[in-house]
């Protein structure tokens, strides 16, 4: 029987957040907790430690990827098959262990990518399920009886990678320590041949950035309203994906369309218009001359500006402490309505 692993990705969590964590354990095979805080989180050792969950402390190196690639060597060093990815704003559906070992068992042991639909709490809506030739993006229409239905891009919650995948692909890349990490990595899939499915039966719930609706007359747009940092390694990692995957797979281009439309929304509906705007900026820059990793490296008068205003927020509004600081990998950044 396949042997399904969970990786949890933490950033300051919250009880609820944490709660989630330990309800896991009794779901899965093999659950580890990776906390990416800076520094140890007390309460969060405590909490699991009690539910004998097991913790690694990564202390935010490399970022997401890092804390990714942290938790799957430990989980398949363990004797995990296949493990799902999971950050801490993200519920999963009281079936997705029984089906998703199910669809792992199907696979015997090929590589693979496969993960559920995803339901935007915060939009209201299902991210778009895409197919791609690696000219262009396709919407899918979904069929809810398949078991399995080919697509080209998930996001890293509820993603499931076979230990085959894993050997394949090899480690997520670290360089770009936040956004877009997902979407990279399945563009790697995409170049070597690794099947990449979403799963229709499936459907997490999860909360992607502080979305806002505004009108304009009879439009109504989305504003995603990330902070500046994000901004910036959103528009580098873009930039930086566009380069070297675009002569090979001109769909990574895609991503950059996405800035142009983060400028729009910027310039006509979101507050602190200078500052984003200059992130973005900065990260078109470095994304263009290969200035990679964490901002602290890459920018570190920026960082030290992000520090401040973030230790500033967090005095006046300690519950704004994970909002300011969550590192999200990727939310589906080919989607044409969304983006990281």
């Amino acid at each position: 029987m396949t042997i399904l692993g969970a990786l949890i990705i933490l950033f300051h969590p919250s009880e609820e957040q944490l709660a989630r964590a330990v309800a896991m354990r009794s779901a899965c095979d093999r659950l580890l907790v990776v906390d990416n805080s800076p520094l140890p989180d007390a309460r969060a050792a405590m909490m699991l430690g009690e539910a004998g969950v097991a913790l690694l402390h990564h202390g935010n190196r490399n970022g997401i990827a890092g804390a990714f690639n942290c938790g799957l060597s430990a989980l398949f060093d363990a004797g995990a098959d296949a493990v799902a990815l999971f950050d801490q704003d993200s519920e999963a559906p009281d079936a997705y262990f029984a089906v998703m070992r199910d669809r792992c068992t199907s696979m015997n042991g090929r590589a693979f990518l496969a993960g559920p639909r995803v339901f935007d709490e915060n939009d209201q809506r299902f991210l778009p399920e895409l197919a791609t030739s690696g000219l262009a993006v396709e919407r899918l229409s979904i069929h809810a009886d398949a078991a399995m239905q080919r697509c080209a891009f998930l996001i890293s919650s509820g993603c499931v990678i076979s230990r085959e995948a894993f050997t394949r692909l090899g480690r997520f890349d670290e360089t770009l320590f936040i956004d877009h990490v997902d979407t990279e990595y399945c563009l790697r899939a995409l170049l070597c041949n690794v099947p990449v499915y979403v799963v229709p039966s499936l459907v997490l719930l999860h909360r992607i950035g502080s979305r806002r609706r505004h009108k304009l007359g009879s439009l109504e747009l989305t504003t995603m309203n990330h902070p500046g940092f994000r901004r910036y390694y959103s528009a580098r990692n873009a930039m930086q994906l566009a380069l070297q995957y675009g002569m090979r797979l001109p769909v990574a281009i895609v991503p950059n369309v996405l800035t142009l439309w983060q400028i729009v929304q910027i310039v006509l509906l979101e507050k602190d218009k200078l500052a984003k705007l200059n992130a973005i900026v900065l990260g078109l820059f470095d994304g263009f001359f290969g200035r990679m990793g964490p901002l602290e490296r890459t920018r570190p008068r920026f960082a030290a500006r992000v520090a401040r205003t973030t230790n500033a927020v967090n005095t006046t509004n300690p519950a704004r402490l994970g909002e300011m600081n969550t590192p999200v990998a990727g939310e589906r950044a080919m989607s044409l309505t969304r983006h990281s």
